[in-house]
Parts: structure tokens; sequence; C-alpha cells
């Protein structure tokens, strides 16, 4: 046995020395505010990358680094790739492995490179639980996962005993490990006491019971949710915390007039303090601007910005637009959008995350995709004020900000505000011009197309022209989707599928595919967005099921499903005619590629994977998927 474990160390250690020679991470214990450089060595003995890579990248598979992109690309210096950046405020812990092309670098097959981050020479609160979450994206099939992240549990207690969330996760972990009921039910009432007590702490503040609730998602009680609601209402009714969960109970009625008079009394009841009151006046600026009551709509609008947050550039735009819509108090309009037009460079962007110890925290967010929003703000922004400042009669100025509004950033949302404005100075053809705009991008956009056929036919009765223009567009459309598909062929080998059955048990061969092209849609029965893209995805079939060289295979992915619960669907639904199959291969997901269903993937005739679509992407699937076997049958 002592022979066997030092063997074991011996090996790790060999291990960890030929990750030093392959990668680089300075400081050894980096801190917060310093700049940390990793370095990767390709060629060298243990490199999977060679000399002669194009490039490299980084890919975070967990990471507190909200700066930074889930994948940062490397810098070439001499025989090295360098990427450098600096640990923020709230850095605790990363894990990453490093990919060129199809070839990626790791140091084993259940591990990835990690970047712990210290204060001192100890490690940041919350870096030992944070990398035990970092381990379900490193080794998610390993039975050695549960016991591993116990440990890096236990060291995060040793470090900071009262880590509530370490704490309660240790518990969780226990849970699955119990070999028994009866020892599984004494964690989880541990679990429980410990949440309890969390609660007691500061029972309404927000960002506590936050904690309580995520507490008990981790326990998987989420039943328990609603109730901690209850206990907060009747045991502390006149906290902010109470108050919020009667507002947000209150905007569920479906009796107007009550959910008004409601509201309202509450705000006569507090005076209109407290912080949840710029919630009731934003649901109170809305009803009124669907009664068109101007004068209350105002004031309720005003009432509604509360304190300046990441959001607020956000906020006065939608006050503007919801005015603009109903063609209500034009000056107001005006000023919300131009205040918003001020800060539209602050623009809320990616995912805005808040924490009680470090602010609000702006995610990482790619120069491009920043100046393209922003442009985009400003455009809808400029068209708004346009059309406002033509409602208050100065139509010179609406004319230069609405060519002002075509320009960079111009959108469909700006584009059908500059159409409206050109429509009412009575200027159709402009009008046509830029709903066309909105409609080269998304050619089945009902309204656009009908406000596209009145201003046309307002310079040019000819209804024939018109829908000649429509399925040229149609065509246009096609192409371009065809020409940006093409670039994103894969060319990789394509999957083993050993698995496979039809829902009568038969294998599926190599035979039976051979020379065609595959479509493999991977569902469940219990998979809602699986069950929406059904339709779509028959429309698709229907389209090519005659075809001998293309063929449909719906597979029941066998996750929570039985072939049985197949063949009760098939019988439950016969208005889809698509053949159906069931998979019995549990590593599926691995070979095809994908973690989420649906999941669509087409093989080519040689028997490449050319495409895959993970996730259900609504309508617009039908054209792709269409597009997708027409060009490997142009192409074959």
């Amino acid at each position: 046995m002592l022979k066997h474990m030092l063997m074991s160390c011996l090996l790790g250690l060999a291990i960890l020395k030929v990750q030093a020679q392959v990668v680089q991470i300075t400081p050894e214990k980096p801190q917060r505010g310093e700049k940390v450089t990793i370095t990767y060595h390709p060629g060298v003995a243990g490199a999977a990358i060679g000399k002669d890579a194009n490039s490299i990248i980084i890919n975070f598979s967990y990471s507190t680094f909200y700066d930074q992109p889930w994948k940062l690309a490397m810098t070439k210096q001499g025989d090295k790739w360098i990427a450098s950046f600096v640990l923020q405020r709230y850095a605790t812990f990363a894990s990453f492995y490093l990919q060129s092309g199809d070839i990626i670098d790791k140091p084993a097959a259940n591990q990835h490179y990690s970047i712990a981050v210290y204060n001192g020479n100890k490690r940041v609160r919350d870096g030992f639980l944070h990398e035990s979450y970092s381990l379900g994206g490193q080794m998610s099939k390993s039975p050695k996962l549960p016991a591993l992240q116990l440990a890096l549990l236990k060291k995060e207690l040793i470090n900071y005993p009262n880590n509530y969330e370490a704490k309660v996760r240790e518990q969780s972990v226990l849970m699955a490990l119990a070999k028994t009921p009866k020892e599984k039910m004494k964690h989880r009432l541990e679990a429980r006491k410990i949440i309890a007590a969390k609660f007691e702490e500061n029972p309404t503040f927000g960002g506590n019971l936050n904690k309580v609730t995520m507490g008990y998602l981790i326990i998987g009680e989420n039943y328990r949710l609603d109730s901690i609601r209850k206990v907060v209402s009747k045991r502390f009714p006149e906290s902010d915390l109470a108050k919020d969960y009667l507002i947000s109970a209150i905007s569920k009625e479906k009796d107007e007039t009550k959910k008004v008079a409601q509201l309202e009394a509450l705000l006569k009841k507090d005076k209109e303090s407290g912080e949840n009151s710029t919630e009731i006046h934003r649901i109170l600026f809305e009803h009124y601007v669907r009664l068109k009551d101007e004068a209350k709509a105002v004031y309720h609008a005003r009432k509604s910005m509360g304190v300046p947050e990441p959001y607020t550039p956000q906020k006065l735009k939608t006050i503007a637009e919801k005015l603009t819509a109903q063609r209500l108090a034009a000056d107001t309009a005006v000023a919300y959008a131009e205040a918003s037009l001020k800060v539209a460079d602050q623009w809320p962007i990616g995912v805005i995350r808040y924490f009680p110890e470090y602010g609000h925290i702006l995610p990482f967010v790619a120069d491009s995709v920043r100046t393209k929003t922003i442009a985009e703000a400003k455009s809808s922004l400029n068209a708004i004020i346009a059309l406002n400042k033509f409602y208050l009669g100065n139509k010179d100025e609406a004319m230069k900000l609405a060519v002002k509004a075509e320009g960079s950033g111009a959108n469909k949302e700006s584009l059908m505000n500059i159409a409206l404005l050109y429509e009412l100075v009575g200027n159709p053809e402009k009008a046509f011009n830029a709903l066309w705009t909105v409609l080269l991008k998304d050619p089945s956009d009902i309204v656009a197309i009908k406000s596209a056929k009145t201003n046309f036919l307002k310079f040019n009765p000819s209804e024939t022209e018109f829908n000649a223009k429509l399925k040229k567009l149609e065509e246009l459309k096609l192409a371009q989707l065809k020409a940006s598909l093409t670039k994103q062929m894969m060319h990789k080998p394509g999957p083993e599928l050993t698995g496979l059955t039809d829902l009568k048990g038969k294998p599926v061969t190599k035979e039976m595919m051979q020379g065609k092209i595959v479509i493999l849609d991977f569902w469940a029965t219990w998979c809602v967005p699986c069950m929406q893209e059904m339709p779509y995805l028959q429309n698709v079939y229907d389209k090519y099921k005659n075809n001998s060289q293309v063929m449909f295979m719906v597979v029941n992915s066998g996750a929570k499903n039985t072939i049985k619960d197949a063949i009760g669907w098939a019988v439950k639904n016969p208005q889809y005619t698509f053949p159906l199959y069931f998979n019995n291969d549990p590593d599926i997901g691995e070979k095809v590629g994908f973690t989420l269903i649906p999941t669509i993937a087409v093989i080519d005739q040689l028997g490449k994977m050319q495409f895959r679509t993970i996730g259900f992407e609504g309508a617009e699937l039908e054209h792709k998927l269409s597009a997708q076997i027409d060009i490997l049958l142009e192409t074959k």
C-alpha cells in the first residue's frame, strides 16, 4: 500500500514537472491587483501544441475573472506564447486549457491548468470553494469527483470556518456520498440548520435572503423558496423586503383597476419613500401610458428612475420609447432620450453581476461588440428624438436627426421609427427605403412587409413589382445564409454511432448511412425546447423526405428516457412522421460534442460532421437546416 502511494506521489511530481515546463504562471502566488502572466512553451516535452501553431487560445473552463473573455488569445513572442492580465478585486480562481485549432493541451485527461488567487500566502476567501466547483467541468464523469470536491471544501473551511456557502456545499456533497438514507438525512438536517441560522442573521436584507435561497437550491429543496418569502412577510411586514414581495404579488393581479388601486394605496401609506417605491412607480407609469394619461404617466416616469446604476441609460431610453409609441408628452420623451444619449457610452452590455461586498461587476465585452451596441443605442435614441421633434412641430430638426439616425448603428428599431417619420412628412419612397433595409436583414418581418408595401404603392402602384422585389429579397437572403454557413463548415470526423436503434430495437449500421447526408437531431420527451423545435424539423423533413441522398435520424437522447417513452411519444404525436430512433450510448454527447438538447448535427456524404446546432433557434432553424442540406447536396 505504502509503495503504491509512493509511486502515485512520484508520478504526480513528474506530471507537475512536465506542466511547469509547458505552462508557466507568474507570480506563483498572485494577489489581487497584480498582473498575472501565462506563458506556453510549444514543442517542448509534454506539450501537445507544436511550434508551428498559428494561434493559441486560453479557454477558461471556470473563472471568476469576470473582466476577461472566456476565450483569451495568446500573443507569440519568439518561441513562446504569452497572455497577461490584472487580477481584479473579486478574483478568486480560474481553471483553463489551451487550444490551437483542434489540438487541446491540458495536464491530464481529467485535469485543467489553474490560477489560484492569494492574500499573502493564504488563498483568498472562496478560492477553494470555487476550485471545487471547477472540478465539474474537468472531470464530470469521474467517480472521484465528490471526494475531491469534499477535500477542497474542507480546505476552504479550515481557512474560513464561517464560509456559509462552503458549509452548505460540504453537507450537499456528504449527502451525495451517503451510503444509507439515515446518513443522508443527517447531512440534510445539518444543512437546514446552517441555512436557518443564516436566515436569522439578517432576515430582511435582500442580499442575505439570496444566500438563504441559494442554500436551499444547493440541497435540492427549491420548494422552500416561497415559504421563505411568506415567513418574511408575516414576521416583518413593514420591511422593504416584505413590501417587495407584496409588490411582486400585486403586479400579477389580472384586474388592472384592482392592481392600480392596491399599488397607489401602498404609495400613500409609505408616503412614496423607500427603495421599493421606484418599482411601484414603474408599474404605474406603464399603466398610465397604456391609458394615454399623459400627466400621470410623466409623474410616475420621473419617480421610477431611482438612484443611478449601470442600467440607468437603458431605463431612460425605455421611458422615452414607451411615451413615443403612444405619442404622449413629446417634450418629455425628448428629454429622457437626450439624457440617455448623454450616457450612451456607458450602455449596459452583457451579464452585469452584483455582489454586496463588491458592488456591480461589469463583464468583459469585445470592443467590436461594445462599439456596435453603443452605435445602435445612439441611432435608436436619435430616431426617437427625431420623431418627437416632428410631433412638436420642428420638422427641419427632425429631418436632420433622422439622417443622423440612419447612419452608423441603424437597426430595426431605429429604422422603423425613421420610416414612420418619413411616412408622416409625406415621403413614402424614403420610408420604403428604410423599411427595405430592415427586410434585407429579416425578409420574414410581417410588420415591416406590410408597412413597406403600403409606402411602395404610394409612389409605385404596381403590386406585381412589389411582389417581385420580395421574391428577390428571399433569394438574396438564402444566398447570404448559404455563404455564411459555408464558412462555418466544420470538416470534422463524424461520430462513431454505436448505440443507436430504431424504435423496434434494430441497430443502426454504418452501411445505412454510407454516402448519405445524415441529419441527427437529439431530443428527449421532457425537453420543452425540443418539443418547440419539432414542427420546424417536420417541415424540413417534408421537403427532403423523397430525396434518397438525405437521411433523417431523430434520436431520443436516452437521458431520463426509455425506449418505451419514445414509443409512447410517437403514438401520441402522429403529426410527426420523421424517423425516430433511440440512443443507448451514454457517451453520445461527448462524441457529437454537446451537453444540451436539442442538438442537430449534419453529417456529409463522406461521413464528416459539417454542421452542429446546439439549442433551439426558433423558426430560423427551418431556413438554416434546409440551407445546410442544400450546401452539401450542391457540393457532393
